[in-house]
C-alpha cells in the first residue's frame, strides 16, 4: 500500500474542560459578545451595543446555568441553557471560537447543555436560530432536533427547533 493509501493516524481528541461559569463575569461576559458578534456579521445583522441587556440574568443559577469550554490555554467555547418551564428547557449562545473550530466542541457543548436540563427533569430542549448558520443547523441535526413552530417571538430567529430527552 502506497503512503497516499494509508489512513491517517488516529490521533486522541485535544483535551477540553468544561466548566461551570458566571454569564456575569469577565470570561461569561467575553464569549457572550464574540456570540454575539460572530452571529450579527455572519447574519448580516447591526451588533448594536451587543450582548441584550439581562441576558446573563436568563442564564444564572437556579434557572439556568452558562458552560464554558477551555482548550488550546483559553476560554474557547460556551453554551446556556435556562429553564422554561418544568419540561423544557431552552439552549442559547452555542458558541465556539473560530481558532479551536473542528474540535467538535459545540457538540460536547450541546450535550452538555443537554444533561444540566435533563438532569433537572426537562423532557424537551428547543432553541432558535438563523437560516445562515448553516454549520450550526447541521451540528442541530446531526444530535436530533428537528424544526417546531415557534415557541417565542424572537424577532432574529427564523428557525425553532427542538429534541425530546430521553431519561
Amino acid at each position: 500500500m502506497s503512503t497516499a493509501e494509508r489512513p491517517a493516524p488516529e490521533t486522541a481528541p485535544e483535551p477540553v474542560a468544561l466548566r461551570t461559569e458566571d454569564p456575569a463575569s469577565p470570561a461569561g461576559r467575553r464569549l457572550r459578545e464574540a456570540y454575539w458578534t460572530d452571529v450579527a456579521a455572519a447574519c448580516g445583522l447591526d451588533a448594536g451595543s451587543g450582548v441584550p441587556a439581562g441576558d446573563e440574568d436568563s442564564l444564572a443559577a437556579p434557572r439556568g446555568t452558562f458552560l464554558v469550554a477551555a482548550a488550546r490555554g483559553g476560554d474557547v467555547g460556551c453554551v446556556g441553557v435556562r429553564l422554561l418551564d418544568a419540561g423544557t428547557a431552552e439552549v442559547k449562545r452555542l458558541y465556539v471560537a473560530p481558532a479551536a473550530r473542528g474540535l467538535r466542541l459545540g457538540g460536547r457543548l450541546l450535550e452538555a447543555a443537554e444533561e444540566w436540563a435533563r438532569a433537572r427533569g426537562a423532557e424537551r430542549v428547543v432553541l432558535d436560530t438563523r437560516r445562515e448558520l448553516v454549520a450550526a443547523l447541521a451540528l442541530y441535526a446531526r444530535a436530533g432536533y428537528a424544526e417546531v413552530e415557534p415557541y417565542n417571538d424572537n424577532p432574529d430567529a427564523q428557525v425553532w427547533l427542538a429534541k425530546p430527552l430521553a431519561p
